[in-house]
C-alpha cells in the first residue's frame, strides 16, 4: 500500500529534478519591445481583430445596456479653452427598454504611443460635455459632443472608451 503512494511522489520528484537540471540561467518571458512607430501601426491595425474592441468607424454596442454607439465625427476646434478635438457620438437605442441618459459615461480618450490621457473639457455654451439629455426611448437616437485637450493630428494611435464600448485606431484622419 505504501509503495502505491510512493510511486507518484517519486515521479513528481524526478520531473522536478529533470526540469531544474538545465545549467542555463532562466530568462523572464516578455514581449519584444518595438520602436514607437511600429507600436502605432500595430495598435491601429489590430483594433478590428481584438474581441470587444472596435475600429474607429465601427458601431459599438454597450454590454450592459445594448445601446449602439457610434462616432460620427472628430474635428479640430478652437474653443474657449484653446485647441481641442471634438468627438461627436450618436447613441441609438435599438433595444426594447428606455435608456436613461445619466447611464452614459463620459467617454475617455488616451492617445499616442505612450498612452497619454487627454483632459476632458466641458463647455455648455459651446455644446461640449454636457452628456445625454433625458431618456432615449426604444428606436430613438441622441447625438452628444465631447471635447478633449489634444489636437486631432496627435490621435494616432488612440483609444476612446465609453463604458464597455471601446474604439482603437487612427483618429487623426477620421472620416465617416
Amino acid at each position: 500500500m505504501k509503495v502505491r503512494h510512493l510511486i507518484p511522489a517519486l515521479a513528481a520528484s524526478a520531473l522536478l529534478v529533470a526540469g531544474c537540471s538545465d545549467d542555463t540561467p532562466s530568462k523572464p518571458v516578455s514581449a519584444p519591445v518595438m520602436p514607437a512607430s511600429s507600436q502605432a501601426s500595430t495598435a491601429a491595425s489590430t483594433s478590428a481583430k481584438t474581441p470587444g474592441v472596435y475600429a474607429p468607424t465601427d458601431v459599438g454596442v454597450s454590454k450592459s445596456t445594448g445601446v449602439e454607439v457610434s462616432i460620427l465625427s472628430v474635428e479640430d476646434v478652437v474653443s474657449r479653452y484653446g485647441p481641442v478635438s471634438v468627438f461627436t457620438f450618436q447613441l441609438h437605442n435599438a433595444g426594447d427598454k428606455v435608456f436613461e441618459g445619466y447611464n452614459f459615461p463620459t467617454p475617455t480618450l488616451v492617445y499616442g504611443a505612450a498612452g497619454s490621457p487627454a483632459e476632458h473639457r466641458v463647455s455648455i455654451s459651446e455644446g461640449y460635455g454636457d452628456g445625454v439629455k433625458g431618456a432615449v426611448p426604444p428606436g430613438s437616437r441622441q447625438t452628444v459632443k465631447y471635447a478633449y485637450d489634444v489636437t486631432k493630428d496627435k490621435l494616432s494611435p488612440a483609444v476612446v472608451s465609453a463604458g464597455s464600448v471601446i474604439w482603437q485606431g487612427d483618429f487623426s484622419t477620421f472620416q465617416r
